[in-house]
């Protein structure tokens, strides 16, 4: 005989309506699709493409209607991280934002200690190469990569973007703040095309496996 369920008993929330929508949707998430793939890593190639053509794309778009600087080297190999291993720790918000801060900061402050130390060396030109510039890419890519160890925000692109500034590429404020704009925009897109917000706003603390 079956049992009948009284009007005050609890309902499972696994027999809810609300619970049944979720689990639908979270059934059409990214991964959960690729896993149920054979072949996904052909599906994984596709989106890495598609996106991370897609993203600079965007921004390519944008510096050319808004006349900004907003292209610069680094954003490319960030880009790839970003769409390629989503969940590791070097594609947190925090170590992409940070680190690439840190590598405009540590270059400039390099390239003008030595510029104060050899005054007339020429280094405020990206043109000039001589031993002055080797003393100076080598303070700031040695101190980049100290400094994103002991700040937990390792991001490999980022130490790029320190030897661009070493070499004096960012000459003017409006650079500085296009490349970090660009970098804030990137990762914007990244959310948006992952739909992995909560997940993806953690500060991870180790290496996590992505797609």
């Amino acid at each position: 005989m079956a049992n009948n369920v009284g009007p005050y008993e609890k309902v499972r929330p696994q027999q809810s309506l609300l619970f049944r929508i979720v689990a639908f949707f979270s059934r059409l998430q990214m991964v959960y699709v690729i896993n149920r793939l054979e072949n996904a890593r052909v599906v994984i190639i596709i989106f890495v493409l598609t996106a991370a053509t897609a993203a600079l794309g965007i921004i390519t778009v944008a510096a050319y209607l808004a006349k900004l600087p907003l292209l610069f080297p680094p954003l490319a190999p960030s880009a790839f991280i970003l769409f390629y291993t989503p969940m590791a720790v070097t594609a947190s918000p925090r170590s992409v934002l940070l680190s690439h801060g840190l590598g405009v900061a540590i270059g400039i402050l390099s390239l003008r200690l030595c510029v104060l130390l050899w005054p007339h060396s020429g280094l405020l030109d990206p043109q000039v190469m001589n031993w002055h510039r080797i003393v100076v890419i080598a303070i700031s890519t040695g101190a980049m990569a100290v400094l994103m160890i002991l700040m937990r925000c390792i991001h490999p692109p980022a130490a790029a973007t320190a030897l661009i500034a070493a070499l004096g590429y960012f000459a003017t404020p409006i650079q500085i703040l296009g490349l970090l704009a660009a970098v804030v925009f990137l990762i914007l897109e990244a959310l948006f095309l992952y739909g992995y917000w909560e997940e993806f706003l953690i500060p991870f603390g180790g290496p996590i496996q992505g797609l």
